[in-house]
């Protein structure tokens, strides 16, 4: 049983958990609006449609492909990081502490097998040969930024911003397959800007948060860091100029956060309660960014600095599930 649980350590199991939330919370907000448009549900109803939108088989792969991607990704991070956390969690080291290091390669090896094997089935049987390319571009990108980018300046923030503001976009690309299929039956989906507007913000709001979240943890890991001669932000800037820089960041992503809000706002179905829960949860997501942002600006600890990258989680979590209610 404890094996079992320092697995999901391993995998960062809640983090799985967002992502295929992430990716759930973009499928209804697509099929809704395509199958609204068309006519396939005269009466829409969120509650009696979910089902529809989620247990289709092809979509459950693409989630599992997903998952089995970034769960391979986190194994790997944790393989190349035994020396830094012996310095920064000496308390949380899983691979070598309690996962052997060659079982932790061949999780990652076999998850990733499995992985690009599912996005290969659904790409041949859709045609959609992104969702393949998608998967072999994150393998890769995961296993570099692990093996050689993590520590470098800026270049490991970046990509794993990148990597994680690619999720909620990836859905969009499944689902393009089937609104090429409504346009050779003649049937054109008004709202596809507004779809592809949506997906876009959240991506962007996902990036942001991200790399903001990577320059927090840069400095609560600048111990372990500076162990093994690595070049992070803080490092090469300094903790002060870190701090400046997301500040800046944090500004563009509130800025970037509202205009959404106001923006797709104006699109809420009728229902009054709707546009209250939407803008609620884009309203705490802002008000998680801020208060993160004031705890790791005034922070000296390294549990402060946790804090403040925990709470930012909340703020990605309120941000992606706001489609829920357009």
């Amino acid at each position: 049983m404890k094996s079992f649980y320092h697995f999901l350590r391993l995998t960062r199991f809640i983090n799985l958990l967002v992502i295929g939330l992430c990716m759930c919370v973009v499928q209804i907000f697509v099929s809704k609006f395509i199958f609204f448009q068309t006519e396939c549900y005269t009466c829409f109803s969120l509650a009696e449609n979910i089902p529809g939108f989620l247990w289709n088989m092809d979509f459950i792969l693409l989630v599992v492909s997903t998952l089995l991607i970034a769960a391979a990704g986190n194994i790997i991070n944790d393989y190349f990081d035994v020396k830094a956390d012996r310095v920064n969690r000496p308390e949380s080291l899983i691979v070598d502490k309690h996962i052997k290091r060659r079982w932790a390669m061949f999780l990652h090896w076999s998850f990733n097998s499995l992985g690009i094997l599912i996005g290969a089935y659904l790409s041949w049987k859709t045609g959609n040969w992104f969702i393949v390319v998608i998967s072999f571009i994150s393998i890769n990108l995961l296993w570099f930024y692990s093996a050689v980018f993590k520590r470098k300046f800026l270049s490991g923030n970046l990509m794993i911003a990148f990597l994680t503001a690619l999720v909620p976009f990836q859905v969009l690309v499944y689902n393009l397959f089937e609104l090429a299929c409504w346009r050779t039956l003649g049937v054109f989906i008004d709202n596809s800007g507004f779809i592809f507007f949506i997906v876009v913000a959240i991506s962007g709001i996902s990036f942001f948060i991200n790399l903001i979240r990577e320059f927090v943890k840069d400095v609560a890991d600048i111990r372990g860091d500076l162990h093994l001669g690595a070049k992070t932000l803080p490092i090469v800037l300094g903790i002060k100029k870190t701090k400046i820089i997301t500040v800046v960041m944090a500004t563009v992503l509130v800025s970037g956060s509202l205009w959404y809000g106001y923006d797709a706002g104006g699109h809420i179905w009728p229902e009054q309660r709707l546009r209250y829960l939407f803008l609620g949860t884009v309203g705490l997501s802002i008000c998680c960014i801020g208060l993160s942002l004031l705890i790791f600006i005034r922070a000296n600890q390294r549990k402060k600095y946790l804090l403040a990258s925990n709470i930012l989680k909340l703020a990605m979590l309120f941000g992606l599930i706001s489609p829920l209610f357009l």
